[in-house]
């Protein structure tokens, strides 16, 4: 794992495998022949229960097998989490921007870097160009707003012990 945020093009290949043509689920596991591993589904025609085969797992451990089963079912369940959680941050950093919430990054304790990172973003797309004339680019529009916020904060020069 890592602590690198994934990019908006790497989460765009993983989104775009058509999963549509991915056998459906839920996807299962039973010992096969030999006794090695197999990933199957369940199958109904003519009113009778069989299975097919998607995988036989030569040499994979269980658990590794177990997790290529679960896969087509968590891998669309992590997706739309991931789209929901995103959606979340932005509508708050929208909405922190509309309300004009001094958020001071130079405070003794600053932001999250995923909320400072929406902040800017949602200045930056800010359509009607209100809060920055519409002219900066995504890295002026966070210098900008860390100077004016900081600004904000500290009238006075002062920053926040």
């Amino acid at each position: 794992m890592t602590d690198t945020p994934m990019t908006p093009d790497r989460l765009s290949q993983i989104q775009n495998r058509n999963l549509d043509e991915v056998t459906d689920g839920p996807w299962l596991v039973a010992d096969g022949s030999g006794g090695r591993p197999v990933v199957y589904v369940e199958t109904l025609r003519d009113g009778r229960t069989g299975a097919r085969v998607l995988l036989s797992a030569d040499g994979a451990s269980e658990a590794d097998v177990q997790f290529i089963a679960s896969a087509r079912q968590s891998v669309p369940e992590l997706l739309a989490e991931v789209d929901r959680l995103r959606r979340a941050l932005s509508e708050a950093a929208a909405w922190l921007v509309r309300a004009g919430y001094p958020v001071d990054w130079s405070a003794h304790e600053p932001p999250p870097d995923a909320l400072r990172e929406a902040v800017v973003d949602a200045v930056h797309a800010d359509p009607t160009g209100t809060v920055h004339g519409g002219e900066l680019t995504r890295d002026e529009v966070a210098a900008w707003l860390a100077v004016e916020v900081r600004a904000f904060a500290h009238p006075d020069g002062e920053p926040t012990p």
